[in-house]
């Protein structure tokens, strides 16, 4: 059995690699040995893809000393989807990487925290149609904690990500509303209600919004650390 979660977005820019660390950081500090995925990067310096080193960073020893291939097996310059961003370079996403990954995970029995590129219908490759990001977490069998943006507009980007979960009979663990901007608006208040009665799911947050990385780690480990996983 492989041990993990799979952590995805409503869209891009929610905070899906602050919430992933922060789940690292508390799989850490409970005494087991993390390992972070993020199958495809985009918008990055190949040689310094700043999510996939934030969450090996996140493991802890040993797992925070893997190569790099072994945390993120592919990476792309163009700010794309993972399909679209391979394409401009003339390659393809390939999933025996990826699973070369899985297997050290379950091989070792790991928890495998894996981090989306973008959100669940985001494209990474084609094999005979588009293959997703909810595609994949359903070939891992992952339980997912979706992650929100606070504000204004989230509860349909909730409802629908909850609603495409649901019909590939894909556990939701719970749902994340992340502050990803100190400004304010009246449906911060109201968000977490609605999104809890649509989609059925267990709504955390949204807290205030931290500007410091430390400062924003340490309330997303607050936030989580009530949820049971792995």
């Amino acid at each position: 059995m492989l041990r993990g979660l799979f952590i995805a977005g409503t869209d891009t820019g929610v905070g899906k690699t602050e919430v992933a660390r922060a789940v690292l950081q508390l799989l850490a500090a409970r005494g087991e040995r993390p390992r972070a995925l993020k199958p495809v990067e985009t918008g990055c310096a190949p040689d310094a893809p700043e999510d996939a080193l934030a969450l090996r960073a996140a493991c802890g020893p040993p797992n925070d000393a893997l190569p790099l291939d072994a945390v993120c097996p592919h990476r792309f310059l163009l700010p794309a989807a993972p399909l679209v961003a391979a394409e401009a370079e003339g390659r393809v996403v390939e999933r025996a990487p990826i699973d070369a990954c899985v297997r050290a995970a379950r091989d070792a029995d790991q928890p495998l925290i894996v981090e989306a590129a973008g959100g669940l219908l985001v494209p990474l490759w084609r094999a005979g149609g588009l293959f997703t990001n909810l595609d994949l977490a359903a070939s891992l069998g992952l339980p997912v904690l979706l992650v929100g943006r606070a504000g204004l507009g989230t509860i349909n980007h909730c409802a629908l990500s909850a609603l495409a979960l649901a019909q590939r009979r894909i556990p939701l663990l719970a749902i994340v509303l992340n502050r990803t901007s100190p400004e304010s608006d009246p449906t911060l208040q109201t968000n977490r209600a609605a999104i809890a009665e649509l989609t059925g799911a267990r709504v955390l947050g949204p807290g205030p919004h931290q500007p410091e990385r430390e400062l924003r780690d340490r309330a997303l480990r607050q936030l989580l650390g009530a949820l049971e996983f792995c």
